[in-house]
């Protein structure tokens, strides 16, 4: 069945239910009309249930098997076909999908990758990579900029505009992107250590060219890209319309009312960790365990094997953990993630008003025995 795509949801309740329920679904997410007045030729895009398998006293997985042809090849109808309808219903978790290769040759993948980012910044294998964000929102374009030149002088790799950053009237975009992005060259330039700005990717629709062009012309390395507000296609058309060594980094703003509830929604791992990966994120973050947010370590642990995992055509994706993370964390964290990890210190790396040398304790802390 390598020309269809197979996703696997888990229905809650009663199992006795659970088999009309999903062939209601089957039909919900592939024809979305009364099968008794459909005509015979729609049956080519009908989708079927092929397997079912209890998983618990009131749980049943069911795998549904839809024509890649509903696809379009398209990031945006792919997600309407996994979960559109779908998502309004009660105790329905998508918890997987396999697919086949032309769709897979149709979101593409990382551009770079775990290895395209580690040869960015010069870094072996046996270190993890360093990420941190410029914040708080509310500080002016000279602030941030020295910031950032403050932890670059450091030797964080990867240097993100906080989420929360767009183009607020404190640090406007157009003025905010240059003048960071020059404070990180001349950093940069005094130390000989790679380090990487990305800017926020928000603009409202009808300004992602003129965002993608200033961040290129003003000497950025890539975007931190909110798939969950300018939607999940942006992070794709960010990675084509930009130079090669861009990097892509996704982050989870808007995207935790499906994964807040276990019963509902799409499991964490599939969400992050594959769905991102194979729009086009080099890098995604997620909310580690033991943070402020309530992602369990073993659905964490998924996150990272999902970015991983092979997938024929697809480059691997680094993981990067955050969420009120500190130093005192890293060997949990690095025992847990490993080195193919873009670990994510904000706020901490402040306490003591010294960044630059906060910066150079986090990355030597980073390197594995």
């Amino acid at each position: 069945m390598a020309d269809v795509i197979t996703a696997r949801y888990v229905f809650y309740g009663d199992p006795d239910e659970a088999e009309a329920r999903a062939e209601s679904l089957a039909v919900e997410q592939s024809h979305e009309f009364p099968r008794a007045y459909a005509p015979a030729v729609a049956d080519r895009s009908l989708a079927h249930v092929v397997a079912l398998r209890r998983t618990a006293d009131d749980a049943v997985e069911a795998s549904i098997a839809y024509p890649q042809e509903l696809s379009a090849y398209e990031i945006p109808q792919l997600l309407v076909v996994l979960l559109g309808n779908g998502s309004l219903l009660p105790d329905l978790r998508l918890v997987g999908v396999d697919l086949p290769d032309k769709v897979l040759r149709a979101l593409g993948g990382p551009r770079l990758g775990i290895r395209g980012v580690r040869d960015l910044v010069h870094a072996d294998g046996q270190r993890a990579l360093l990420a941190t964000a410029l914040k708080p929102v509310g500080l002016g374009v000279a602030d941030l900029a020295e910031d950032a030149y403050r932890f670059a002088r450091g030797g964080i790799d990867v240097i993100k505009d906080d989420q929360g950053l767009g183009n607020q009237v404190w640090a406007p975009f157009d003025e905010r992107v240059p003048a960071v992005a020059q404070a990180v060259r001349r950093a940069v330039d005094e130390t000989g250590v790679p380090s990487l700005y990305l800017p926020t990717f928000n603009p409202p629709a009808g300004q992602w060219d003129h965002a993608i062009e200033l961040a290129v012309e003003s000497g950025a390395h890539g975007f931190l890209v909110l798939p969950g507000v300018t939607g999940f296609d942006s992070v794709r058309y960010v990675r084509d319309h930009t130079p090669e060594d861009f990097v892509v980094y996704a982050h989870p703003a808007f995207l935790g009312g499906w994964t807040a509830s276990r019963r509902h929604g799409i499991e964490p791992g599939l969400l992050f960790g594959e769905l991102e990966r194979l729009v086009g994120a080099d890098a995604v973050i997620f909310p580690s365990f033991g943070g402020r947010f309530s992602l369990s370590e073993g659905e964490c642990r998924s996150i990272a094997a999902h970015a991983r995992a092979g997938i024929p055509g697809i480059r691997p994706a680094l993981v990067s953990p955050g969420g009120g993370m500190n130093l005192e964390r890293l060997p949990q964290l690095l025992e847990c993630y490993g080195p193919d990890t873009l670990l994510l210190i904000g706020g901490a790396l402040h306490a003591d008003g010294d960044v630059e040398s906060a910066a150079r304790a986090f990355r030597a802390a980073a390197t594995l025995d």
